[in-house]
């Protein structure tokens, strides 16, 4: 019994820990995500196109840190869905994830992004269902299951001065990523710059470029990459 109420006296301490230490989105994102509809804990911008995008935070990130990046999508035609994550831990989405997809039929196809940790869930629900997918955008991360014999297509862009995602770590997981596949870096940007907030460890290394712009080259990246792939859904 002593056993037991220690454990969940840690856990309670650990939960604590994370809602309190966790990396609040700018007031600018904050604002952005007022404009998106709320629905289950999850951020909504719904678009026209038959292509929708699911994008999955980081770890301990607050999700509307990346309201930004779902508007400059939604700006583009695009239904875009921030995933809700419990405890602002995306290793634990993939679930929640699949549910938005069964959701949704309206949407031929979706693209995930997942930045960081929101990796995870990205490949985990690749893996589960490709063919309710496009492909994936890894944003500083890796593709954490084996997505090499997939009909899908995966961009991952890695930031020049990332200094919290490991480098080698995410080079031994390339033989994980589908054959049609890119691996770009983006020059003068942090791991924090995919989104929008200034990260509680001080881990990461600086950026001479601003979080607006690393988001907009990041967007601009992907919906080239998946350019040709979305008009032939779009027909």
């Amino acid at each position: 019994m002593v056993v037991l109420l220690s454990i969940i006296g840690i856990l309670a301490i650990a939960v604590i820990v994370i809602l309190l230490y966790y990396n609040q989105a700018f007031p600018e994102a904050q604002e952005i995500a007022e404009e998106m509809e709320l629905i289950d804990g999850d951020y909504w911008f719904h678009g026209d196109s038959d292509v929708g995008f699911i994008i999955f935070a980081g770890a301990k990130t607050d999700e509307r840190a990346y309201a930004y990046m779902a508007k400059l999508l939604y700006e583009e035609g695009y239904t875009v869905v921030v995933s809700k994550q419990l405890f602002h831990l995306s290793a634990f989405g993939a679930k929640h994830g699949l549910e938005v997809i069964a959701s949704s039929p309206q949407i031929k196809k979706w693209i995930l992004i997942g930045h960081s940790l929101g990796g995870m869930p990205a490949s985990r629900i690749a893996a589960a269902q490709p063919e309710k997918l496009l492909g994936v955008a890894l944003l500083a991360t890796y593709a954490s299951v084996d997505l090499s014999e997939l009909d899908i297509s995966a961009i991952r862009i890695t930031a020049e001065n990332d200094g919290v995602m490991n480098n080698e770590r995410m080079e031994n997981y390339n033989g994980n990523l589908p054959e049609n596949s890119v691996n770009i870096v983006l020059e003068g940007t942090n791991h924090q710059g995919f989104a929008a907030y200034k990260s509680a460890s001080g881990r990461d290394g600086a950026a001479s470029i601003s979080w607006q712009e690393q988001n907009e080259q990041s967007v601009r990246l992907i919906l080239d990459f998946f350019a040709e792939q979305i008009e032939t859904v779009s027909e």
